[in-house]
Formats: C-alpha cells, sequence, structure tokens
C-alpha cells in the first residue's frame, strides 16, 4: 500500500472499520502506509473489506473447518451488529470467508476484547464509533460511560489509550469520525469528558470539524463530525486549513447516476432497487421523490434506504411496472466517494441489497477523508500537499 521504501509507512489502526473507507482515501492519495490492523466485528463488513481491499491476494492454504473455527473464536463476531453470533450457527461457505478475510486484514475482531498487550504498535488510531444512539435517526440514548448502548463504545478506546499509555504504545495521531449531534447540548459533557481524559496523557485536541460531502466534490448532502488529535504541545490544526478548502458546490451528478438501461448491470441493479408503489412508499415518493439530472444532489446516504426519510428517488419503469426506485447500490458506492471498481470486487459476494446499503450506509465518503489526510500529513508519507487553495 505504498512504494517508497526510503522513509518508514505509516502505520494506521482501523477501529470501528466497517469497509475500510480511511485506508481507501489513503490509497487514493499514494500515501506510503500500512494497515496494521482493524477490528470490526460485523461478519458482512469483515468480509466486504477484504474484498475491496484484497482483490488480488490468494489465500492457498486453508485449514480444515474445526481449524477454521478454532481460530475464529478467539475473537467476537456479529452477524448484525447488535449481538454477539454463535459461530457454529453460521454457514459453512460464510465460516470460510470470515477466515480468509480475518487474516488477510489483520483484523481483531470486537474492540471491547481487544487489549492494549495485544494491539500492535501504530502511529494512527482512527475511531468512527457507532452513531446509532446519537444520530437523530436513532433512538437517541446517548453514549454516556457505562449506559451500555451502541454509541459508548467511544469508552472502548479511553480503555485502550490508558493501556496503551502504560506499555508506552501511544498513536502520534489520532482521528475521530460520527455524526454531527455527537457536538450538540445534549451529549457535550461526554465528549468533553473524553477530550479532557485525551488531554490528561498527552494530546491536543484540534478544533471540532462539521464537513459535508457537498464541498469535497460530491453531490450527496451529508454532514458529519470529526476531531484530529495529536500527541505533544501542538495541535495539527486540519481544521484551520480544511474551512478554507470549499469547493463551489457546481456537480454533474450523471457522473455518479446510472440510468442507462441498455447495459444490462445498470437495469439488473435498479430492477433491484425499485419499489412497489404501497401507500407508505407513497409517502417516501411524496418526500423524496427528485430528477435524475445533473443538477441531483442526494440526502444522506443511510444504512437503510427504504425508510420514509431516504437519499433519493427516482421515477423507473422496471420489473415492478411504473414505480420509481432508490439508488441501486452501485450508485451509492460513487455517491460515497468509492469507484465504480471498488463496487465491482464486492460483486461476487453476492450480499443482498438491505446487506450491502448497511455496509455503505455506515461508511465515509472517501473524498472528505483523503482532503483530512492531507492537511494533516502534507510533505511526508508521499502525501503531496495541496497547491491550490480553495474557497
Amino acid at each position: 500500500m505504498g512504494t517508497d521504501k526510503k522513509i518508514k509507512p505509516l502505520r494506521v489502526f482501523e477501529a470501528f472499520a466497517g469497509i475500510g473507507a480511511q485506508a481507501t482515501a489513503l490509497e487514493r492519495l499514494g500515501a506510503n502506509f500500512e494497515i496494521v490492523g482493524i477490528s470490526e466485528w460485523m461478519v458482512d463488513a469483515v468480509i466486504c473489506y477484504d474484498a475491496i481491499h484484497h482483490p488480488n491476494e490468494h489465500y492457498e492454504e486453508l485449514p480444515s473447518y474445526g481449524e477454521q473455527i478454532d481460530y475464529l473464536s478467539q475473537f467476537e463476531f456479529s452477524r448484525e451488529s447488535a449481538r454477539k453470533t454463535n459461530l457454529k450457527v453460521i454457514e459453512h461457505d460464510i465460516i470460510e470467508k470470515l477466515y480468509i478475510a480475518n487474516r488477510r486484514s489483520k483484523n481483531y475482531g470486537s474492540i471491547s476484547q481487544l487489549t492494549g498487550a495485544r494491539m500492535p504498535k501504530c502511529d494512527l488510531l482512527i475511531y468512527s464509533f457507532p452513531c446509532q444512539d446519537l444520530s437523530t435517526g436513532g433512538n437517541g440514548l446517548g453514549m454516556k460511560k457505562g449506559s451500555g448502548t451502541r454509541s459508548s463504545l467511544l469508552w472502548e478506546i479511553e480503555r485502550l489509550l490508558k493501556e496503551l499509555h502504560s506499555q508506552e504504545k501511544l498513536p502520534r495521531y489520532l482521528l475521530m469520525e460520527n455524526v454531527k449531534t455527537i457536538l450538540c447540548d445534549r451529549f457535550r459533557n461526554d465528549l468533553q469528558d473524553f477530550l479532557k481524559f485525551l488531554e490528561s496523557i498527552g494530546y491536543q485536541n484540534d478544533k471540532p470539524m462539521i464537513l459535508n460531502a457537498l464541498d469535497f466534490g460530491v453531490p450527496q448532502d451529508r454532514e458529519r463530525a470529526f476531531i484530529v488529535s495529536k500527541k505533544g504541545k501542538h495541535p495539527i490544526l486540519a481544521s484551520e486549513s480544511i474551512s478554507k478548502l470549499k469547493k463551489a458546490r457546481q456537480f454533474d451528478a450523471t457522473q455518479f447516476l446510472r440510468t442507462d438501461y441498455s447495459r444490462d448491470e445498470f437495469k439488473n441493479e435498479a430492477d433491484i432497487a425499485q419499489l412497489n408503489k404501497t401507500p407508505s412508499r407513497q409517502i417516501m415518493w411524496d418526500k423524496n421523490g427528485m430528477e435524475a439530472n445533473a443538477s441531483t444532489i442526494v440526502r444522506t446516504i443511510t444504512c437503510n434506504m427504504d425508510r420514509t426519510q431516504t437519499a433519493a428517488l427516482f421515477k423507473y419503469s422496471g420489473a415492478l411496472g411504473d414505480t420509481f426506485r432508490r439508488l441501486t447500490i452501485r450508485e451509492a458506492f460513487l455517491f460515497m466517494g468509492f469507484t465504480e471498481e471498488e463496487y465491482e470486487r464486492t460483486i461476487h459476494l453476492d450480499f443482498s441489497y438491505r446487506r450491502m446499503n448497511r455496509l455503505i450506509g455506515n461508511s465515509i465518503v472517501v473524498n472528505v477523508m483523503m482532503e483530512i489526510f492531507r492537511d494533516m500529513f502534507a510533505g511526508r508519507y508521499n502525501i503531496v500537499p495541496r497547491t491550490i487553495q480553495r474557497k
């Protein structure tokens, strides 16, 4: 993942890795980096991460099913993300894929299991912890320490950093990503407690950033919060530079939409994304219907595009007659900053629309990550500084 052998690569650990938008952004920048490990417990996410990031690697010496189970049993996994899944109820072919993916991706499973002693030494720790209990579309249970909510997994990062601190293994850089409501009054005290903890072990925290994909060349109205922390006396101040970066919001959404239905793959994918015209779906259309043209801007892509408030609906004549369709998964990948090639690396997985929707909706827009990394590491790790400041 980088070719400059004259300098050591940036060692990266992705906590709550998902499908790896972070690694994709570094790869797109041509960075000299190494993913030393990830932490992810969703089975589908681990398998999809591997498909995207290790497309040409072959695993030749596959052990027996029993040996695969023995290896995977040292980690915790979930099929639905809410609770641990018993590995023995998972189909054998999925266990095989999970075994290969876990090995190749250097996955350490659930963050709750990971210890500082086991975690490899890294320069950058990225933590994009679950947003369900912070999101306006969630149940608002919050992230208070000890609450047991999914968003309270933030405090596993505190535990992990305490252990790394005692072992003198702290990463030099930290990068947090989550929904923008993490900065609202309701959750402010919890976030401040966490940031004060970071300061107590030697980090300086940059000003929180709320960045919209619309300002980074992607016609998706998606705002997310980011906080950069650096070990030492001086913060990185990525926020100061990125605040000057915003592009004029001029898009050609036809570069992201796939409406040439004379192509079988686009037609088949649109059929899969089509919805019956039920009363509830008609309400969805009334709220979210739009034209598929060059000026289209889709709303935030979530992990369930069959909700009343969805990213976009377009008129479509397909297998279900004249109704409308959601974004196809291919389009959703493009609107999240992934390439068509990266999407096509996942097709052989044969995941359903709903399963892929969950994965891409929980990801991060690659373009935004690229600009954050460019500011954090400009002139280092083969990352070329930005030469023209856009306003």
